[in-house]
């Protein structure tokens, strides 16, 4: 693999895409080789003049409906050749590609349709449905099939070409701006930076609103390779016929998600040769790999983020060395600076910036925000050069490696020091009894660690699940003790987003509530307690049984019954793993605070609602549980003002961008306070 990082200073910002740019390489594989399949999926596929020639007839569509340079244009279509032909098209026109994600909340849909002043958006009949945006739709199977004339691709470096977004769910989505000339350094570092072959098949199953879709559809399109996609499921385990049958020869993925994509195996076909051998390449992004990997299988580790429009470095895998993120592209430069902008000593732990032509325009109608985290690159040989500040902590070594330490957001401070989760995390994920782990840094400085425990392949069944107390005394036999967490939850799994990336505020949130449920446990033993006591001044008092107040009757013993019983009794079954009397008390039969985060979740699954684990201390028993949870929620009354008449286009739009933020920022409040 090519491409090396360079030294501070040594002119980044300067170079620029030396080779073909994106759309004049699929045009010259469509001349070359028109019958190669350039998008398959389980319904079909896309040969590369068939491709050209479709995305050359939403091109005329769109210029015919007043599509011109930099026009936003969305894209609402599901995982499917016609989306590979709309990105295209949209491209072809002249204008901006706004990628939209069928499959996310509506209300972040509605707010990047917003933010990005669409002119129209790309649907069919199964997406119209997600673009209630007060956007003129454009319906992409009732276009006609007549191919026009594409000018040529020469757009200038500097035009917007695609807008992807940042940030996960629970966050407002940053519209990053991606221009021609980034596509063209990221091209140009697909073609030439990697071994041949290796993007010849590759797996399309990111969000698509985001940068790794953007390059999971562009490394296949650039080398004449086959983009696999199949509708709006992600690609795992079950379609592996479909990989196997297209030979897949690359799989793009987070870390978190890394382990069941790459035991899928993706050989190619028995008796047929891959473009690569027999080996796979596995491109994991944003950490390392959390599972085994078949020797069959080639791991690459990348690293980008949206603000460079995808990855800027890269490497081979290493077990040994999981947080080393590799060779920076030719035309970037990585800066590890401190909070002065200064550059650290080598193994000293800073903020990691970038520079060079993999950064992207700015924020998308946020100039504030663009001026906070693009800054004029004080190390560059060309003035008026910007740098990226990134959320990432790294650290140089003697080596000149960079190795990811965590997030900015993440990494609590103690004794004077950092103390990366991270190390934390490797740790957990090193014990024979745990699956899978995550260690996060809490507001208040806490570390704070959820763990899935071991079971099935992973690793041996007589190996126990450990126990919380167990994992604190192994890690303070691994790790300094600023450095072990300080709450410790047990999952039956992580909560992710749908990059596949550990969900931080959810760990945090499920921390919040076994610190509320620890506090009202120990005030409820407080209350049991009270009948011992009392009883012993009764008998000071010389009372007996027959002065207290009778106990329970026969029903105290009762097994649950009915339905909402039986589904509350089968939950606590699985969590406290054998059969408990319907009146029992959950922390009599067993339970504990980090029990009842399981169980609120298994409850959440079976009554199809949401379940405060406060509420379940409150209710210990199956049955009162039960009465709670049959209780129909009561749907709150709107209280927002009717939008006011007359109006501008103009206006109602900005009115509308805030109030889909209101609700957003409600939405999080809730996600909060639960």
């Amino acid at each position: 693999m090519t491409g090396g990082g360079r030294d501070r200073g040594d002119g980044a910002g300067t170079t620029s895409a030396t080779g073909p740019g994106l759309l004049a390489r699929v045009a010259a594989h469509a001349d070359r080789t028109p019958r190669a399949v350039a998008v398959r999926a389980a319904a079909g596929c896309l040969e590369y003049g068939d491709l050209v020639a479709r995305a050359g007839a939403i091109a005329g569509v769109l210029r015919g409906r007043g599509v011109v340079a930099e026009s936003p244009v969305g894209i609402c279509l599901p995982r499917s050749p016609e989306l590979v032909a709309a990105l295209l098209g949209v491209l072809w026109a002249g204008g901006t590609a706004v990628p939209l994600d069928p499959a996310a909340a509506r209300m972040r849909l509605r707010l990047q349709a917003l933010d990005a002043g669409l002119v129209t958006v790309l649907v069919t009949a199964a997406t119209v449905e997600c673009a209630a945006f007060d956007v003129p739709v454009t319906m992409v199977d009732a276009m006609p099939a007549t191919p026009v004339a594409l000018p040529p691709p020469d757009w200038p470096a500097d035009r917007a070409a695609v807008v992807v977004h940042s940030a996960g769910v629970e966050e407002e989505p940053r519209p990053v701006v991606v221009t021609h000339g980034n596509l063209a350094g990221l091209v140009d570092w697909l073609v030439d930076g990697w071994p041949t072959g290796t993007f010849a098949g590759v797996r399309v199953d990111a969000p698509l609103d985001g940068h790794l879709a953007l390059c999971q559809f562009l490394a296949p399109l650039a080398v004449g390779g086959t983009a696999l996609v199949d509708g709006d499921a992600v690609l795992v385990d079950g379609d592996a016929a479909l990989m196997d049958a297209a030979g897949a020869t690359a799989v793009g993925s987070t870390s978190t998600a890394a382990a069941p994509s790459v035991r899928i195996g993706l050989p190619a076909p028995v008796g047929e040769a891959s473009p690569v051998g027999d080996t796979t390449a596995l491109l994991v992004t944003g950490g390392p790999v959390t599972g085994p990997v078949p020797s069959a299988v080639t791991c690459w580790s990348a690293w980008g983020a949206a603000e460079t429009g995808g990855p800027v470095l890269a490497g081979t895998h290493r077990t040994d060395d999981p947080w080393a993120l590799g060779a920076a592209r030719a035309d970037t430069t990585p800066y590890v600076l401190d909070d002065a902008l200064r550059p650290v000593a080598t193994g000293v732990v800073g903020r990691l910036h970038l520079g060079g032509g993999a950064v992207t325009r700015g924020y998308h109608g946020q100039p504030s925000l663009t001026a906070e985290r693009y800054l004029p690159d004080p190390f560059a040989a060309t003035p008026g050069q910007r740098m990226v500040a990134t959320d990432d902590l790294v650290r140089r070594d003697a080596d000149g490696v960079l190795r990811w330490v965590g997030r900015l957001d993440d990494c609590s401070r103690r004794d004077g020091e950092p103390a990366p989760p991270v190390e934390a995390q490797a740790a957990l994920r090193r014990h024979p009894g745990i699956a899978d782990a995550a260690v996060v840094g809490s507001p208040t400085g806490e570390l704070v660690a959820a763990v899935v425990p071991a079971s099935g392949e992973l690793v041996a069944a007589e190996v126990p699940a450990p126990g919380t107390a167990g994992l604190r005394s192994d890690l303070a036999g691994l790790l300094p003790a600023r450095l072990r967490p300080d709450r410790v939850l047990v999952l039956d799994a992580l909560p992710l987003l749908p990059s596949g990336k550990v969900n931080r505020r959810a760990l945090l949130g499920a921390a919040a509530r076994a610190e509320r449920v620890d506090r009202a446990a120990q005030t409820g033993r407080a209350a049991q307690d009270e009948p011992t006591r009392q009883a012993g001044r009764d008998e000071q008092a010389g009372r007996t049984d027959r002065d207290r107040p009778a106990a329970d009757g026969p029903g105290r013993a009762a097994q649950a019954s009915g339905a909402a019983e039986r589904a509350v009794a089968e939950a606590w079954t699985t969590v406290l793993r054998r059969r408990v009397e319907a009146d029992r008390n959950f922390f009599d039969a067993g339970g504990d605070s980090l029990l009842m985060i399981r169980l609120s979740g298994l409850l959440r699954r079976a009554f199809d609602r949401e379940v405060d684990v406060v509420d379940l201390f409150r209710l210990p028993t199956i049955r009162d549980m039960a009465a709670h949870l049959s209780t129909p929620l009561v749907a709150p009354t709107p209280t927002d003002p009717p939008a006011p008449d007359g109006l501008t286009a103009a206006e109602r739009q900005a009115q509308a961008r805030q109030e889909a933020r209101r609700q957003m920022g409600r939405a999080r409040g809730a996600r909060r306070g639960a």
